[in-house]
């Protein structure tokens, strides 16, 4: 009997001896196992961070990898003018194959004339540009014309275009008055004491602008659309802004159903500045960099998880994951991720609008009217600009201010029409 009882204290710890170098070896199987993913991970890190995004990235000015100094600004400032000189190619082109007579441009002309009520006027404000030396001459309102041109070639009813010719003296606009052959051209005409009453720029500005909403509530349109002489619309523009309008403005979805949207609102800006546009700006942003955090932690569960892995592993894996995406994005630049939106009218957004700025900007046509009084009983300077008074009106009657994203234009002037300089590219 006492022999047996050794014998089976014997096996038994036999048995120990051989689970514990069992458990051994797992654990040390599932440490290689931890060791080779977080490697992983942090290849991925370094190879993203440091070696592919800073080669991919470094002129993209958007980025946290782009570097400004001298020598950028003037290979952007060559580009800018070399980009500008092909489209005015291409603009110049299309005007000598379509030719006055054709059929988009006897429609827009006959659209003003027979004062057919349209669905939404479109007015492109212009001054002309002085000239600056060593540059070509820019000539961004040919390349509006002609773009705009194409999006209405196929619009039948229900838009008239027209551009409003602010110089003085108007006759001194050249590209005005030649594009006048080919569409609608109204032309302001200042007296000698408008004159002296208009020397501050940032005051003709404003005065210019409240004659040309009011020419264009004139032609009895839904809505006014404002557009300044170098921004130059996407060519989508004209879908998205009708999507926007019906589904977005005029009406709403909720709980899966179509509303009538009874909000009241001032204007609705197509285009803001793009530097603004980055994450950190306003809450949206920061909700979509989070939400696509989430997106990105819930990625990293699925791709480095293991069998039997603790909670506290795969928090690990989440926050790495979460970390890794919000850097990527931010390093690229919002701007830049905003362009996927593009891809259907769907996707763009309807946010609130900052005070900045006003290359084109829809009205309704009755805001539009209230808003040429209302800049009537103020003065513009260059501490109180256009585009914060046209703020002033919206917040003072309690309405929304809209902003759509990505862009639906481009604005594309490196010349100033205020200052008579030319306006830094990456700005």
């Amino acid at each position: 009997m006492l022999f047996k009882l050794l014998e089976d204290s014997q096996n038994i710890a036999n048995v120990g001896e051989t689970s514990t170098v069992g458990n051994m070896r797992s654990l040390k199987t599932q440490l290689r196992a931890v060791d080779r993913m977080y490697s992983r991970i942090a290849a991925l890190y370094f190879i993203t961070y440091v070696i592919a995004l800073p080669l991919l990235c470094s002129d993209q000015q958007h980025s946290m990898y782009f570097r400004y100094d001298d020598t950028t600004r003037r290979k952007h400032l060559e580009t800018a003018i070399d980009e500008n000189q092909r489209r005015l190619a291409v603009a110049e082109e299309y005007l000598r194959k379509t030719g006055r007579h054709s059929r988009v441009f006897r429609r827009l002309n006959g659209a003003v004339k027979k004062r057919i009520q349209p669905q939404i006027v479109i007015t492109v404000v212009t001054v002309a540009r002085q000239p600056q030396s060593g540059l070509p001459e820019p000539r961004y309102l040919t390349q509006v014309v002609t773009q705009f041109a194409q999006l209405l070639e196929k619009e039948e009813t229900g838009i008239t275009f027209q551009v409003c010719n602010v110089n003085f003296p108007p006759e001194a606009h050249h590209e005005a008055v030649f594009l006048s052959r080919y569409v609608p051209v109204v032309h302001r005409g200042s007296t000698e004491q408008e004159q002296v009453e208009e020397e501050d720029r940032f005051e003709k500005e404003k005065l210019d602008y409240i004659f040309c909403l009011e020419k264009s509530v004139e032609l009895n349109p839904q809505y006014v659309l404002m557009v300044e002489d170098d921004a130059l619309p996407t060519p989508d523009m004209l879908h998205v802004l009708r999507h926007k309008l019906q589904y977005r403005l005029k009406t709403r979805i909720s709980q899966g159903e179509l509303l009538s949207n009874s909000d009241d609102w001032a204007f609705m800006k197509l285009y803001s500045l793009e530097r603004w546009q980055g994450y950190g700006n306003d809450a949206t942003a920061v909700l979509e960099l989070t939400g696509v955090g989430l997106l990105g932690g819930t990625a990293f569960l699925c791709v480095f998880q293991r069998r039997r892995q603790k909670l506290l592993g795969r928090l690990v894996n989440f926050v790495l994951g979460f970390v890794y995406v919000v850097l990527l994005c931010w390093s690229i630049g919002r701007q830049y991720l905003l362009q996927f939106r593009r891809l259907s009218a769907q996707l763009y957004t309807v946010t609130s609008a900052p005070f900045c700025c006003t290359p084109a900007v829809l009205y309704p046509a009755d805001m539009a009217a209230e808003i040429a009084a209302f800049l009537k009983t103020g003065t513009c300077e260059e501490m109180y600009p256009l585009d914060f008074a046209l703020s002033d009106f919206a917040i003072d009657k309690g309405l929304q201010r809209y902003l759509v994203e990505p862009n639906l234009f481009q604005h594309v002037g490196f010349v100033s029409s205020l200052r008579s300089d030319v306006r830094d590219p990456l700005e």
